[in-house]
């Protein structure tokens, strides 16, 4: 069957999920990505829905859409930690990404750095 304007075609959105935890790095001071020795604070850790299309963009376009979700004024963290700024860091599976003046890059987490026992505002005080 073929689809033209007597017979219109219909596509399903296939969605699909990927599991992430921010961290705030309480160290690059909102101007570099995290360099070993940064402490991060883990904040959020939820899964992020997305299209196909995003999925086409890899990495980048699912980092986009969780910068998007946890900068906006209704964030899943708002009470938890502040929105997500330059040098924060998402962990997407096995890969670790800062958040970069513009866009994202890569990172290697050193383990040591991780505070997951207490929210940022705990440690700044």
């Amino acid at each position: 069957m073929s689809c033209d304007s007597r017979t219109p075609c219909y596509t399903a959105v296939m969605t699909q999920t990927q599991t992430y935890t921010n961290y705030t790095n309480l160290d690059a001071k909102f101007w570099r990505i995290y360099e070993p020795g940064d402490r991060l604070v883990k904040g959020w850790t939820g899964e992020i829905e997305f299209d196909l299309s995003t999925r086409l963009l890899g990495a980048l376009g699912i980092l986009e859409v969780i910068f998007a979700k946890h900068n906006r004024d209704d964030r899943p963290d708002g009470q938890m930690c502040p929105s997500m700024s330059v040098g924060d860091v998402v962990v997407l599976g096995e890969h670790a990404y800062s958040v970069a003046d513009m866009g994202f890059e890569e990172v290697t987490v050193n383990p040591a750095d991780l505070i997951v026992d207490r929210t940022w505002r705990e440690v700044l005080t």
